[in-house]
């Protein structure tokens, strides 16, 4: 493998961002960062060091103490250093005077992973296009890859329904419609990389073969044990719930607090496996669907699985 490369996995939330992100950050080659546009956050809002989704990991702590880390979460989030200084003009002297490494976080995580490949799947364009921003990306130094990760609307809404159950299906759906149009605008004039679209649906169903069609893409080799990504060992920041729980569950720990209240036994039932989600048609009543259809069924169609 040549150059380096970063991952940036594009999607609506719930559309199956971190099962891919996780079977890639299997590849022997690569790491797994989840959503590390959240690492700020949790980093100062919640004073945590310890920034892995599975609390037993110890890469972060491990890796970089307290104030490199908060150095590193300042640039990675392109927040000042120097209030008296503006951000581009400290971004363009560090960068004249080579000191710019803050202002290149890829190029500080392949130091600290010693991997090839980092998958990003932090979801938002507007994340996407900042990170691009960056001199390693700009010079060449890292190369860039896009995949846009969708799923049937349909079941998204439902997802969303039922983790914020306060929220109407009317509402819930009139941000997957502007979310899904702002993804594909950003995906059709993507020029910063190589770019491919990725069903989750096709994912679930059929995970090697789907997960080949990725690797080569890339241009890395192909794993089988990348499918069962719990087996791995991974560091990745927050990411879906159920599918941290595979990783849970196949370690014996105890999952997180309200798994059971939102989601029942489901994940406790479907053991260890990769499990196409299909819920949305027992749980999404008819009024909600023609509420769902008023606003987003034609956007939807090319996207809806009908298969069992």
């Amino acid at each position: 493998m040549d150059k380096k490369k970063v991952i940036f996995i594009l999607g609506i939330g719930r559309s199956g961002s971190t099962l891919l992100d996780l079977m890639l950050g299997s590849h022997p080659q690569a790491f797994s960062l989840g959503e590390i546009s959240k690492l700020p956050q949790k980093l100062v809002n919640k004073g945590q060091r310890n920034l892995a989704a599975l609390k037993e990991s110890r890469f972060w702590i491990d890796n970089f103490d307290e104030a490199e880390l908060k150095r590193f979460a300042a640039g990675i989030s392109n927040h000042r250093f120097n209030k008296y200084i503006p951000l581009k003009i400290e971004r363009f002297v560090r960068e004249l005077v080579g000191k710019d490494d803050i202002f290149n976080p890829y190029t500080i995580l392949f130091e600290k992973t010693k991997t090839q490949i980092l998958v990003d799947s932090s979801k938002y364009f507007s994340w996407v296009s900042q990170q691009l921003k960056n001199r390693e990306f700009q010079k060449g130094v890292i190369d860039s890859y896009l995949i846009r990760m969708v799923r049937d609307g349909r079941a998204v809404v439902n997802s969303y329904s039922r983790i914020y159950p306060e929220q109407t299906i009317s509402e819930i759906t009139q941000k997957w419609v502007r979310l899904f149009k702002e993804q594909q605008d950003f995906y059709d004039k993507f020029s910063g990389g190589q770019k491919m679209l990725v069903r989750y649906e096709e994912l679930a169903t059929k995970p090697e073969e789907v997960l080949t069609n990725i690797c080569q893409f890339l241009g890395i080799e192909f794993f089988p044990d990348m499918v069962e990504f719990w087996k791995h060992e991974h560091h990745h920041i927050t990411g879906s719930r159920g599918t941290n729980a595979l990783i849970r569950k196949y370690r014996g720990l105890k999952q997180k607090k309200g798994m059971e209240e939102i989601h029942g036994s489901y994940y406790e039932q479907m053991g260890l496996q990769i499990k196409l989600d299909l819920r949305w048609k027992n749980e999404l009543s008819v009024d909600n669907l023609a509420i769902f259809n008023s606003f987003a069924g034609e956007l939807n169609k090319p996207y809806q699985w009908n298969i069992e």
